[in-house]
């Protein structure tokens, strides 16, 4: 198995010390380590600061990383500024793009190598540059890709959703009217469950497929009946506190999160389930509905949505730690009506939905607990899909394509560390001679 090979480059800072030399006084030394991406841990560099000329000033330092491949693609690289702790750790999403990352920008002298003034003395000659990366982790935080699944048996939109990428479940919503159809994903093709007591739609489903919630909805009026999936039917469980529709759900058929929808406003109130019956909780921080929610119970994240009329979709996402809300960043695309898998508020996907012109989109974007950051689009655009999963590999199936409903299935998979060959990282410290 050959290693791509990658040319990396140097960005010389000739400001950092309040200095400009011509550029023939610029120059580099430079270590590599090959590593393992599998064991970055203690990658050790040693460069003897006597192969500088006396009096050289000592400008910068970085660690850049070689991300060779095996499968042909063009693969980006990033540079790590050396900062004075032994550990650090970075992620970077691989989107095949050609692009370089600087972190800290650090004068060697911080590692009491060169005084104060960042020259190179007489008796600092013999000097060694020592730079274990003990603890050092280089995370790779692939994005994913969507291919074919199998196609519902009865196209629909507004349904629900739950459980894993193989072992999926929907559950109710429309086609002309409200449905109580469910249907069970085996990882290549649906087939027809048990139906739900009541038909429904704008619903949201939690839980695994053989125990699986499916809370409110809409059946012509607003409801807030639940019921409890167990593999085969569907049978009553405890009803809503605040009846509601087009609401978020997250969790488990025994602990179970609701929040926002709608009743004859948008409503910010959530509650929590424990297998048998609600109990109201902390309010999330803005009324919305037609957002979603991926996570747990205890650890969720509230997506997009709308506050109707004008609005469109929104931006803005929340974070539910299991007694309060806290605002987080924004969506890069604004949504409503999407689709969200995930198994906590720091590892989530959400995708399709309509954004604020209400168009169909086929954007999906990836949680990291802090930031979004945009993955590869669905093939077709749709509004109003259930999703399942978890971040790595989850499912959007049904919705509205613009002008029909649909009974597509997709497939999410992030790409793997598999074709991942041995790399290199190299220590270039840049100086100038004064």
């Amino acid at each position: 198995m050959s290693i791509l090979e990658y040319s990396v480059a140097k960005k010389i800072y000739t400001n950092l010390l309040g200095i400009t030399p011509a550029p023939n006084e610029v120059g580099i030394i430079s270590k590599e380590v090959t590593i393992d991406y599998t064991d970055v841990s203690g990658a050790s560099f040693e460069i003897n600061l006597g192969e500088l000329p006396e009096g050289s000033v000592l400008l910068h330092s970085q660690v850049d990383v070689s991300v060779p491949f095996t499968d042909g693609n063009i693969h980006p690289f990033f540079s790590l500024g050396l900062s004075t702790q032994e550990e650090s750790s970075i992620e970077y999403p691989v989107t095949y793009d050609f692009r370089e990352l600087i972190f800290d920008q650090l004068r060697l002298n911080n590692v009491g190598i060169i005084d104060s003034q960042g020259e190179l003395t007489d008796a600092d000659v013999d000097k060694t540059l020592n730079k274990t990366l003990n603890g050092m982790n280089v995370l790779f935080k692939m994005t994913g890709s969507w291919g074919s699944g199998g196609n519902l048996n009865l196209a629909r939109r507004l349904l629900g959703g739950c459980g894993n990428h193989n072992a999926a479940l929907c559950m109710g919503g429309i086609i002309g009217s409200p449905q109580n159809q469910t249907e069970e994903y085996g990882g290549a093709s649906w087939s027809v469950g048990g139906a739900l007591g009541t038909s429904r739609r704008y619903i949201k489903g939690a839980g695994i497929q053989d125990a699986a919630l499916c809370t409110g909805g809409h059946t012509g009026s607003v409801i807030g009946t639940t019921e409890e999936y167990n593999g085969a039917s569907w049978s009553a469980g405890g009803a809503l506190n605040t009846s509601r529709y087009a609401h978020a759900t997250s969790g488990l058929q025994s602990a179970a999160l609701v929040v926002s929808g709608y009743t004859t406003v948008a409503i910010s109130s959530s509650e929590e389930y424990n297998g048998a019956s609600w109990t109201s909780s902390n309010d999330c921080n803005a009324p919305r509905y037609s957002s979603d929610s991926a996570g747990t119970q205890d650890s969720s994240i509230l997506i997009g949505g709308t506050t109707g009329g004008t609005s469109g979709g929104l931006s803005s996402c929340e974070e539910y730690n299991g007694t309060t809300w806290s605002v987080t960043n924004n969506l890069n695309v604004a949504q409503a009506y999407g689709a969200s898998f995930g198994l906590s508020s720091y590892e989530a996907t959400t995708c399709g939905g309509y954004d604020t012109s209400a168009a169909q989109l086929s954007s999906t974007e990836e949680f990291d607990g802090t930031n979004w950051t945009v993955s590869n689009d669905l093939n077709s655009s749709v509004d109003g899909n259930a999703c399942a999963g978890s971040q790595t590999s989850g499912l959007s199936t049904g919705g509205w394509n613009g002008s029909t409903d649909t009974a597509t299935t997709e497939e999410y998979t992030q790409n793997s560390l598999s074709d991942l060959t041995q790399g290199s990282l190299t220590l270039f410290v840049t100086y100038t001679h004064v």
